[in-house]
């Protein structure tokens, strides 16, 4: 039998009828609520010493299982709270009730906090908030390179583009409260989360395989973004950070104000951030400026006794913003995004949860070659005398979405999950192309044939999801499918994009629809106290972008070189199938890890060389194509903390990954090197000071893509020390240094700069210094 169609037989069968074997194991189900009763909303529960935890819904609700029999002590932790715990002592096949509150203190923001998740969507490796807050990101994306088995891609200061395990681009759906967002940059110089400032965020979850059906299409793997502001703490607070780091001179500030009273809730977030060129550790200067504002709001209403309406939007305008990876900088990215959510929620009877939303986003983005050296007369790689060239891409992003979804309880042991999303994009592209004479006029090269190098691409995916979840004593068994119907058309394409795709296309020819089946099952069982096994397999298809569709002879971002490359309208959707297996043992003064994976690709996107001309004489002679192809990974990740001392912690973690393109027959593009983190922390009693020293191994890379132009990388070993002070109960003091030892580094992802052919090195030695205090 086709392994495919077992599969989703097995799938079904599961959603059907979820019958493991009892074990005598129970579960802890409470509420987290502030002072006045009202429930808490996505505080933190964890099980005391433990890597163990939930996050609260909407009612302030979590639960926890399958547990052990036993006495455990919860802990509760929320941005505006003091912490909070209590114990509760669970029996074999019995639940255990309980509620913690937490009182109202100064909203002291102490950062994001990173969560990777586990298949069955449970938390697992988690950076808490100060944790993360210390690192200083300058840029969203860089705190993806926290966490195991995750990194990210630089072109330049902003935009850092994620990579889970391998998985780029819209192999990874990117979402902000809920809100599936795209791109305007056509080479990925704004990654989905470049637009949103890192201090407006309270926690980005991740995902590292096809489990997150729920939460939209084509999920090979799943990033999600909150901001805060979803339910504040009563009353009004605010707080005011402000940083600086020297070698890159940058400069953030940022202020953050909520407000709830009776059944209103508001948050207001601006910020501002501005960099400049850094010098890497060899002391040569890489272009880095930026400029970057936005300012976001949220309000709520509270029009029923457990429902909630909600609407935001923000706005975020960068300017200058130089791309030492790229042919052209970025004139500017102009960001602006609406949603409106309703969301009702119950503790008991059949209908529990009622999620409904609706959003819209738009990017616009202008490039150009002003500050490149193609702005000036030189010499075409023919040998032959060049003018001054005047370059420019305007490109646009318009997103249209929505969601719904209903939780269902038809018996104690059983939850349902059922509804449907949907999303329409729009993304344009255009490269006007002009010579300059010496007498400083313009004309159009005759070889410049179109300037369409992206043409009004519209996609447009409706989907319908269902799953169950089975508790029964020590074994979890969940079960998720979900169906995706696509449609992808072009607007405008020129008879040059025609020409090159051949095969006797037309214009009619470049509709393409689809119907896209995936699915995922994921099981968790606790075999001892102290351990928790999970495992989980799940096939997800990914429709083809607008890029790997309809691009003509223009850069990508899947491979780092500045070739052109042409897209295919006929490209199957690719499909991910990957199974994992999760470790997790916690004692007292110790916690463990370890996640194993294999995934197969099939019909992957992947790119081949042609004979196809150049558009431009000034690229490089090769011209790729998106094709159809497979692909195999393997990899994994391990992470260990020991607690030697009550207020000393040493944790390690390293991670691995293994790729190949079968079709080429070479390595997989952007498979990065074996990487290993050793850290060492001080925390003193009652939270006064903190310091910590972490330092990175990085191995050499030498399974590279030669054929798409990758070159190998060299090993490097980097360390980091940090300082934090509470100066007063509200106010606090971060104090560090990046690259202690100003080491010359590369990230194995980074993008080539297209002149020199060299990937863009990683800043030397950076000192900083941030200040946070609440009014």
């Amino acid at each position: 039998m086709n392994t495919r169609i077992l599969f989703f037989f097995l799938l079904l069968l599961s959603l059907s009828s979820t019958t493991p074997a009892r074990a005598q194991a129970g579960r802890i189900v409470g509420t987290v609520v502030d002072e006045a009763e009202a429930p808490v909303v996505r505080a933190a529960v964890v099980l005391a010493g433990t890597l163990r935890g939930t996050l609260t819904d909407e009612a302030g609700r979590f639960e926890l299982g399958p547990l052990a029999p036993g006495t455990y002590t919860l802990q509760a932790r929320a941005l505006g709270y003091e912490p909070a715990e209590a114990t509760a002592t669970v029996t074999a096949g019995g639940v255990a009730r309980l509620t913690l509150r937490l009182a109202t203190r100064p909203v002291l923001l102490e950062g994001v906090e990173v969560v990777a998740r586990r298949p069955g969507l449970e938390p697992l490796a988690t950076l808490d908030a100060r944790r993360v807050r210390e690192t200083h990101a300058a840029d969203a994306g860089a705190l993806l390179r926290l966490l195991p088995g995750l990194n990210a891609a630089r072109r330049g200061a902003l935009g850092l583009d994620p990579n889970i395990r391998g998985l780029v681009e819209t192999e990874v759906g990117a979402y902000v409260d809920g809100v599936r967002f795209f791109p305007a940059g056509p080479l990925r110089m704004d990654s989905q989360i470049s637009h949103f400032d890192p201090t407006g965020i309270a926690r980005v979850e991740v995902v590292k395989g096809p489990y997150a059906l729920t939460w939209g299409a084509g999920n090979m793997a799943a990033i999600r973004v909150e901001r805060f502001g979803l339910h504040p703490p009563a009353g009004l607070h605010a707080t005011l950070h402000t940083g600086y780091d020297d070698n890159v001179d940058a400069f953030a500030s940022a202020a953050t104000a909520s407000y709830r009273q009776g059944r209103v809730s508001a948050w207001l977030h601006g910020a501002y951030r501005q960099g400049n060129d850094y010098r890497d550790g060899d002391g040569t200067t890489i272009p880095a400026d930026f400029r970057s504002g936005e300012v976001r709001a949220r309000v709520g209403v509270q029009t029923a006794p457990g429902a909630r309406l909600t609407f935001a939007g923000g706005y975020n305008r960068q300017d200058d913003i130089d791309y030492p990876g790229r042919l052209l900088d970025a004139d500017f990215f102009d960001a602006v995004d609406l949603s409106a959510r309703y969301a009702w929620i119950r503790t008991d009877g059949l209908l529990r949860h009622l999620d409904v939303q609706l959003s819209w986003n738009r990017v616009a983005h202008d490039m150009d070659n002003e500050d490149k050296p193609t702005a000036r007369p030189g010499t075409f790689p023919d040998g032959s005398m060049r003018p001054a060239l005047a370059i420019r891409v305007e490109t646009a992003s318009r997103t249209l979405g929505g969601r719904a979804a209903a939780e269902l309880v038809p018996a104690g042991d059983v939850v349902l999950t059922f509804g449907a999303d949907f999303y329409g994009v729009n993304r344009d592209g255009r490269r006007p192309f002009e010579a300059i004479r010496p007498d400083g006029s313009r004309f159009v090269p005759p070889f410049y044939v179109t300037d369409v190098v992206w043409p009004d691409v519209t996609i447009t995916d409706v989907g319908l999801f269902g799953g169950a979840t089975h508790l029964a004593g020590a074994v979890e068994l969940s079960a998720t499918a979900r169906l995706d119907l696509v449609r992808a058309e072009a607007g405008r394409v020129s008879d040059a994009y025609l020409s090159v795709v051949g095969g006797g296309l037309t214009r009619d020819d470049l509709t393409q629809t689809e119907a896209n089946l995936s699915g995922a099952l994921t099981l968790a069982l606790r075999p001892h106290p102290a351990w928790t096994v999970s495992l989980g397999a799940g096939s997800v298809v990914r429709t083809a972008d607008a890029l790997e569709r309809y691009a003509d002879r223009f850069p990508a971002s899947k491979a780092q070189t500045s070739a052109e490359f042409v897209g295919n309208p006929t490209l199957d959707p690719e499909r991910s199938t990957q199974v994992d297996l999760w470790l997790e043992g916690t004692y007292p003064r110790v916690s463990a890890s370890l996640n194993v994976f294999a995934r197969r690709m099939d019909d992957y996107i992947t790119l081949e060389a042609t004979d196809i001309p150049p558009l431009l004489p000034l690229s490089p002679p090769i011209v790729y194509r998106y094709v159809n192809g497979e692909a195999t990974f393997y990899g994994g990740e391990a992470a260990v903390a020991v607690r030697l001392l009550e207020a000393l912690t040493l944790s390690a973690g390293a991670h691995y990954l293994w790729g190949r393109d079968e079709t080429l027959d070479e390595p997989a593009l952007g498979v990065t090197p074996l990487t290993a983190r050793l850290g060492l922390r001080y925390d003193a009693p009652g939270g006064r000071f903190f310091a910590e020293a972490t330092t990175h191994l990085v191995g050499k890379q030498t399974r590279v893509a030669v054929t798409r132009g990758e070159q190998p990388t060299d090993g490097y070993t980097t360390a980091d020390v940090r300082l934090g002070l509470r100066l007063l109960r509200d106010a606090s003091l971060l104090l560090g240094v990046n690259n202690v030892f100003d080491a010359y580094y590369v990230n194995h992802l980074n993008a080539a700069n297209p002149f020199t052919r060299q990937r863009i090195p990683e800043p030397g030695r950076v000192l900083f210094a941030s200040v946070r205090v609440a009014l």
